[in-house]
């Protein structure tokens, strides 16, 4: 009591840092550093370990500090996530990518290289897409779990109605109550998760797929045309 609370530029609450302005770009910087962290971990024992255990480690040591409240910042613009998502496929180069065609790079001296190649080009120093290996792994990149999350955290508060704070920010429309009348833009959780459900339900099957529908079935069916969109033709992102 009486006691005078003094003005911080972000400060820390349940695991998030909130700055000042609600840009988030403090938490996506700490949560770098983390997943940084955890990417040199992975590093020292992804070889220790048999390769069918490396996609459960993936989303034990990493995916978990990725997904933590992201439906909270993760709506922020896409370049501020670069720095997250670069670091993503960092992580799975080294759980999942050629390990050995990398290795190679740096087994023989300059002397030893056949003649011409001697003077290390674009080639040695290029990396190995990340994109196939998304792929392979039915791994979602951090845009497409934020989605996911904002979806499946938008339904479990339709069904629950609760926290009733959030619930009666949602405006169902009266004609199809499949969808959503959105607020104003933002990037605030109480206009991007409906108005996700409402792309996604112009993309999947209505005959299938409601907000009365089971949970797990709206989950797979999510991550399913999340993966799809994800794994186009191109290798390149």
């Amino acid at each position: 009591k009486g006691k005078i609370i003094n003005a911080v530029n972000d400060t820390k609450f349940l695991g998030v840092t909130i700055d000042n302005e609600l840009s988030w770009k403090p938490h996506i910087l700490k949560l770098n550093k983390k997943l940084k962290s955890a990417c040199g971990r992975l590093y020292r024992i992804a070889n220790c370990l048999p390769n069918q255990l490396h996609k459960q480690i993936y989303h034990s040591l990493f995916e978990s500090h990725l997904n933590y409240a992201i439906s909270v910042w993760g709506g922020v613009a896409l370049s501020n996530l670069d720095s997250v998502f670069r670091t993503q496929k960092k992580c799975l180069r080294i759980m999942f990518g050629d390990t050995e065609t990398f290795l190679e790079k740096f087994r023989t001296c300059v002397r030893a290289r056949e003649h011409g190649a001697q003077k290390l080009d674009k080639e040695f120093y290029s990396r190995e897409p990340s994109k196939p290996l998304f792929k392979k792994h039915d791994l979602l990149t951090v845009q497409n779990l934020y989605r996911l999350n904002c979806i499946m955290e938008l339904v479990k508060i339709i069904k629950q109605e609760e926290p009733v704070s959030l619930y009666q920010t949602l405006n169902r429309s009266k004609r199809n109550t499949n969808r959503f009348i959105t607020p104003v833009p933002s990037k605030n959780f109480t206009y991007r998760a409906p108005w996700l459900w409402n792309c996604f339900t112009q993309i999947l099957d209505l005959g299938k797929f409601g907000l009365d529908s089971d949970e797990n079935l709206i989950k797979s069916l999510l991550k399913r045309s999340l993966l799809e969109g994800q794994n186009n033709n191109s290798e390149s992102w």
